[in-house]
């Protein structure tokens, strides 16, 4: 496709778009470690940074 196919698009309306983007980003939601002797916050479907276990099962040594 070639350049002449398209219109420039504004910096307004570039910010503009920007701008909507960044406001559905947000950090990733912290859920507690499932294990009864950790219990700290980490972001879901990983293992944890504090304890290294993921489900139930020691995936590295923190």
């Amino acid at each position: 496709m070639s350049s002449s196919m398209f219109r420039k698009k504004s910096r307004a309306r570039v910010r503009h778009h920007r701008a909507q983007w960044r406001g559905r980003v947000s950090a990733p939601a912290l859920t507690p470690c499932p294990n009864a002797v950790c219990g700290e916050p980490k972001p879901s479907h990983t293992a944890c940074p504090h304890c290294g276990q993921y489900k139930g099962r020691q995936v590295y040594r923190p």
